[in-house]
């Protein structure tokens, strides 16, 4: 399936409201994923996955917190912040670029085997080489401030969805939906007819 960025945005919102995030949250994570398609990546499909875990492992909470306190003299990019059993790491991308922004100063994630390095001025980075590089079992990942920085090229919206995915957060979304009752049924409509 293909959906726009709007589509992303709202579906993610509803589906990790539906499976417990607060509002403040869940619209947290549909910025993040909608950030994520812009950068040529399946946000959705990491976001399905880290809210069936839903665990302390989660790197949507763990973002928000990063880029709540970004800037804080006690903030947590003031000394490298080494981060463990993170289940989908790149989630936390979106996070970071917005930390970058707020300290004025590029950010580097660490996970391992790759780098990725945010700037607080270039548009959203073409990350979709790292599509299907998330681990899904539990990273460590380290965050600092980066030395240097490179300009990457910006991404490419990619806006396909599984259709597995894509219905599983549907699902998800309705739990946020108000059930139907008889005083419901009875109400729905005009009262009176509107005919002239």
């Amino acid at each position: 399936m293909q959906l726009s960025l709007s589509e992303i945005t709202a579906l993610a919102t509803k589906a990790a409201r539906g499976a417990g995030l607060s509002w403040g949250e869940a619209e947290e994570a549909g910025w993040a994923c909608g950030w994520l398609a812009r950068a040529g990546l399946p946000g959705t499909a990491m976001l399905l996955r880290v809210l069936e875990r839903r665990d302390a492992t989660c790197p949507l909470l763990k973002g928000i917190v990063l880029m709540d306190h970004a800037g804080l003299p006690e903030g947590p990019c003031v000394l490298p912040v080494t981060l463990q059993d993170v289940v989908e790491p790149l989630l936390l991308v979106p996070f970071l670029a917005r930390v970058a922004e707020r300290l004025g100063a590029p950010v580097d994630l660490d996970l391992g085997s790759q780098t990725i390095c945010l700037t607080e001025s270039e548009p959203v980075p073409d990350l979709s080489a790292m599509r299907g590089a998330g681990d899904r079992s539990g990273a460590e990942v380290t965050i600092s401030l980066a030395k240097s920085s490179a300009a990457a090229a910006p991404g490419q919206f990619d806006g396909r969805i599984d259709r597995d995915v894509w219905t599983t957060l549907d699902g998800l979304a309705l739990l946020t939906t108000v059930p139907a009752s008889d005083v419901s049924r009875q109400r729905a409509g005009a009262q009176s007819s509107d005919n002239d």
